[in-house]
């Protein structure tokens, strides 16, 4: 994806995206609650896309994440391209393809389907992830277990990776992360790109950009590996966390 500016590759969840409404907030709809963008978070992302390109990288799918390019969009802030499905679809917004064109999403449906037994956590399957597997639980207690069987069944096989979110299981090409997909997006633009994450899924990729931020409360491997790199690490959390994190990127920094 061929961009002059430096790529600012944003999380969503906890990160970009916060559960408190405030007046004025960009409501992003999800399953079972909205989460929202605060009107900071918009202005100071309207100020830094003249000196970046903005990339979403996300574990959500395509129709849980319009939300936040058409909602921008709207407000004058442009989504330059994503990065979907942990990895496994990226591209710009309206024209996003598979990391892995021959990982066989209705085959290894039916397949899992074929394993499944009465001893299985009941789950049911997110049909709107396109290019992996995506298996939801009621509980988290459930999903770990439905993660654990996942992963003795299929991530011994070298096609496979998993990986659990919440009450979500994904299996997913075996080389498809954030990261890899990211790099296909940006070329080496990737490596001199700014970003900001919170997430355990976050750790394959924000420690390798040129300059990482977190917040302190995120993950502790995260946060030990942004501090390692001399990121920026923001005490403040929600949309104040991220706002704060934003202003610091304001002054841009000096190409590498």
């Amino acid at each position: 994806m061929p961009t002059n500016r430096r790529p600012l590759i944003l999380d969503l969840d906890f990160t970009l995206l916060h559960l408190e409404y405030m007046p004025g907030a960009l409501e992003v709809p999800g399953r079972t609650r909205s989460a929202w963008i605060a009107p900071k978070t918009i202005e100071l992302l309207a100020a830094l896309q003249t000196h970046y390109a903005i990339i979403v990288a996300t574990a959500r799918s395509w129709d849980g994440t319009h939300w936040v390019s058409d909602g921008l969009a709207l407000r004058g802030v442009i989504v330059s391209g994503v990065v979907l499905e942990d990895g496994a679809l990226l591209g710009q917004v309206g024209e996003v393809g598979p990391y892995d064109s021959s990982f066989d999403v209705t085959t290894l449906r039916a397949r899992v389907e074929a394993d499944r037994t009465e001893e299985w956590p009941a789950f049911e399957w997110q049909f709107d992830f396109k290019a992996c597997l995506v298996a939801r639980c009621e509980t988290r207690d459930e999903a770990a277990k439905i993660s654990d069987i996942f992963t003795h069944l299929y991530a011994t096989d070298s096609d496979y990776r998993v990986y659990r979110d919440g009450r979500k299981t994904y299996i997913l090409p075996r080389t498809a992360d954030k990261w890899s997909a990211l790099q296909r997006l940006l070329g080496d633009k990737a490596n001199q790109a700014a970003g900001i994450g919170d997430g355990i899924n976050d750790v394959v990729w924000l420690p390798r950009v040129a300059y990482p931020s977190t917040f302190s409360r995120a993950e502790a491997r995260l946060v030990e590996a942004v501090q390692q790199r001399g990121g920026y690490i923001s005490s403040l959390d929600g949309h104040e966390g991220i706002a704060d994190i934003l202003c610091a990127l304001s002054t841009p920094p000096k190409s590498n």
